[in-house]
Order: C-alpha cells, then sequence, then structure tokens
C-alpha cells in the first residue's frame, strides 16, 4: 500500500531519468527560430498554447493576453522547415476569442467574464478546444471552451466541482494556478493539467516542498483525476522568491503524457528568470482520486514519471515554455516535439520555437 510517502519519494527520485549532457540523452535541440510579430500583427506574443491542425495543415497560437493589448484571441498560421534547416512562416492570420453569444472576452474587472487563456487543441471532430485559467476578479472560475475556427465558442466543457473556484478561498483552485495543460489521446478522453495544487490539497510547491497536482481525465466514463507528482523549486534557485508547476502536457497514448514543469524566479517587476524541464509521465497504475476530497494524508498511488530534459543546459535559456505539441510527420512518426515560449509582452524578449528531437528509447515504458 503506497500514499503520500510514495508520492514525495517518486518526487525526490525524478531526476534518475536519463537528461541532456548525460552519455545517452534523450532528447536534443535540434533547431529554434523566432517570430516576428511583423508575421502576425503588433500584438502578437504571449504565446501559451500551440497545436496542430492536420485537416488545413496549418499551426494554432493561443495568447494569453486578458484583453490588455488587444482582444483575446488566437493566430493561425503555415509554419515548417525544410530539409535543410530553412523556416518558413507564412502572414499570420487573428481570430478574436468570442463567448456563445459571439462578443469578445473583456478585461478583467467589467462585472463580465473575463479570460486567461492558456492551452489550445485540436480535437478530433475538427473543433478547437482551449483552456481559460479563469477570472478571479468578477468570480469566474476556469474553463475549458469549444469554439469553431473564428473564436466562436460552441460549448463550455463541464468540468469536477473541486476545479471550481470558490470566492472564499477555503477550497478549490487557486487564482492563477489552474488549467494550464490541455491534450486529447488517441482514445478521445480529454486530459487537463492543473498547473499547481488545489488548495485543498496543499501548500504550491516552494523551497525543498513538493507539490500533487491532478490531472483530469474526461472520457465517455466521466471524469477521473490522478496525482502528478510535482517537483519542489529546483535547488538552484531555492532561497529566491521562485515557484514551480505544470505549464503544458502532451499524449503519447492513453496514459503517459511529456509534461513541462516551470519554474519562475522573479529578478524585477514584471520580469521573471525561468527553469524548464520536461518529464514523460505515466499515469497507467496510478490512483482515480476524483473522489478523495483532499490529497493531504491520502492513501494514493501518483504517476511515475522520468526527466527526458533539462532546459537549463541548452546554452541560451529559452525563456517561459508554455506550449508543446508534436511536430507533423509524413511517416506518423512521433520522434520530434515543438515547443513555443511565452514572453509575457516583455520588451526585447521574441517569441521562440524550438524543435526537440526524441531518441529512440526516450518513450520507453516506465518501470514501476
Amino acid at each position: 500500500m503506497r500514499g503520500v510517502v510514495a508520492a514525495m519519494l517518486a518526487l525526490l527520485s525524478a531526476d534518475a531519468g536519463v537528461g541532456q549532457g548525460t552519455a545517452h540523452p534523450a532528447a536534443t535541440l535540434v533547431d529554434k527560430v523566432v517570430l516576428v510579430p511583423d508575421r502576425f500583427d503588433p500584438a502578437f506574443g504571449g504565446i501559451s498554447g500551440i497545436a496542430y491542425d492536420r485537416r488545413h495543415r496549418t499551426w494554432l497560437l493561443l495568447s494569453d493576453d486578458r484583453s490588455d493589448h488587444a482582444p483575446a484571441r488566437f493566430y493561425t498560421a503555415k509554419i515548417d522547415r525544410s530539409a535543410r534547416g530553412r523556416w518558413r512562416v507564412s502572414q499570420g492570420w487573428r481570430a478574436v476569442l468570442r463567448d456563445g453569444q459571439g462578443n469578445a472576452f473583456p478585461v478583467a474587472g467589467q462585472h463580465r467574464e473575463a479570460v486567461d487563456p492558456e492551452a489550445i487543441r485540436v480535437a478530433p471532430d475538427g473543433s478547437v478546444l482551449w483552456t481559460t485559467e479563469g477570472d478571479a476578479k468578477d468570480g469566474y472560475g476556469p474553463a475549458v471552451r469549444r469554439m469553431d475556427r473564428r473564436g466562436r465558442t460552441i460549448a463550455t466543457e463541464a468540468l469536477p466541482a473541486n476545479l471550481r473556484f470558490d470566492p472564499s478561498g477555503k477550497h478549490g483552485t487557486r487564482d492563477n494556478l489552474t488549467l494550464e495543460g490541455l491534450d486529447v489521446t488517441p482514445d478521445g478522453a480529454t486530459w487537463l493539467a492543473m498547473e499547481g495544487p488545489l488548495i485543498e490539497d496543499g501548500l504550491p510547491a516552494g523551497d525543498d516542498r513538493p507539490a500533487l497536482v491532478r490531472f483530469t481525465r474526461r472520457g465517455d466514463g466521466g471524469a477521473l483525476q490522478f496525482v502528478y507528482p510535482l517537483d519542489a523549486v529546483p535547488a538552484s534557485v531555492r532561497g529566491k522568491r521562485a515557484d514551480n508547476g505544470v505549464s503544458e502536457i502532451l499524449a503519447v497514448d492513453d496514459t503517459r503524457m511529456l509534461v513541462i514543469e516551470r519554474s519562475g524566479v522573479r529578478v524585477a517587476e514584471g520580469q521573471y528568470h525561468f527553469h524548464c524541464r520536461l518529464y514523460l509521465a505515466d499515469f497507467a497504475h496510478a490512483s482515480d482520486v476524483s473522489a478523495v476530497a483532499s490529497l493531504k494524508g491520502a492513501d494514493i498511488l501518483p504517476a511515475t514519471k522520468n526527466l527526458l530534459f533539462d532546459f537549463d543546459n541548452l546554452p541560451a535559456n529559452p525563456g517561459n515554455l508554455e506550449g508543446m505539441a508534436w511536430w507533423p510527420s509524413t511517416r506518423g512518426r512521433r520522434d520530434r516535439i515543438v515547443l513555443v515560449n511565452d514572453n509575457n509582452f516583455v520588451a526585447g524578449e521574441p517569441t521562440r520555437l524550438l524543435l526537440l528531437s526524441l531518441a529512440p528509447d526516450a518513450l520507453r515504458p516506465l518501470a514501476r
């Protein structure tokens, strides 16, 4: 029988995986490219989600702008790379995110629901799913919306009760630590990843303090929840004003996910230095905790995880990595991923795409 102690042990052993700098790295950086606003519009930035639309052979780029710089929005563009390594980025097209009545979302504080977009995926039926972390200022919690390609909401997906916002702050989601990760597995289930723990599940990750984060699977059988063991703040930045959380997920199969853990260190007002790591997580044997009111002291079996890549080992820091998708392959192979950073609209901080190649054995099943 395993409980929270086992979750902590999983955290402590997480770095045992193969990462950049070892004899056989699990992943290597192939190339990178800067996406310049000139190819999109002056408000381009804050890209927190990326998805590939195979039907239209285009990329969708979701901005996390809360309508402060321009109406909440996503962009569509063709992005590819030749065999010789030449990047081609088409002129981007902007679509405004709209509610079910066709209205653009306002800035927070207008007594209407504002949004904080974070993740985007193309559903099997061709519609587009996206998450918002919510609008605590106006009393709205996180949400998952289904929209058409023009940005209009088709439906709002049902969420488990414990993912709702509680104005009293006694339980439920924490402001700005909610639905950061989203993907659809081959069996058609939608997976949602919290950035940090629910209030009732414990404190967010900190110095020498890991955390337990809920991943939700929504499928034909209803909603299930599993525990992902989140690292403490990296040792290299302990003692500074820093955090750590899940910033994106990417499905490998029905039970395994690539997970980005992102730690931000405040260096000045409104400016942060980021430390990101890529993990492979396996939920095949994890406990369903959907009926567990609090993870504190609960007897649960968390997901296992293995470190694939530590971005601190790159010559240049890639920034705040928040979006991740499979790089399309004409042979149907899943051996490359593309990542995008959220530049937080900081002057001089570009939006970058990173192309990462996975070693043939990087996605091998994890031993329990």
